[in-house]
């Protein structure tokens, strides 16, 4: 994807409003056939390092202000898409959606809150 202008990206791109679904289907057609299952599952930890590490430079140096804010949030958002990308790969991989994982996700934090233990610890609370 070429520099375009954030701004005007949503105005000229056909994805926008977009689905997990309809993204997972258009970022598998990006897939090299090189980038295996466990491709996908070891570069998902090296992707969240880059984010994480942008993260922790920005707390280090302060909050981002004026342009540079612009760009760190332009960066992070790229950060963010490359996990994404990992992440539908890797359901696409074990027969699941990101659609699937999120709509479970919502279910078992709903009952978590219902049931007031949506704080704490451990995944079968």
């Amino acid at each position: 994807m070429s520099a375009a202008n954030p701004a005007t990206i949503s105005e000229a791109n056909p994805f926008i409003p977009m689905t997990l679904g309809a993204y997972a289907a258009k970022a598998m057609t990006y897939r090299l056939p090189s980038a295996d299952a466990t491709y996908a599952n070891i570069n998902l930890a090296g992707e969240c390092g880059e984010l994480l590490g942008m993260i922790a430079k920005e707390r280090r140096d302060g909050p981002y202000e004026g342009k540079k804010s612009v760009e760190y949030k332009r960066l992070l958002k790229k950060e963010i898409g490359d996990i994404l990308w990992h992440l539908v790969a890797i359901a696409e991989d074990n027969g699941t959606t990101l659609d699937e994982c999120a709509l479970l996700n919502l279910v078992k934090l709903r009952d978590r809150k219902e049931r007031d233990v949506i704080q704490g610890s451990g995944d079968e609370r």
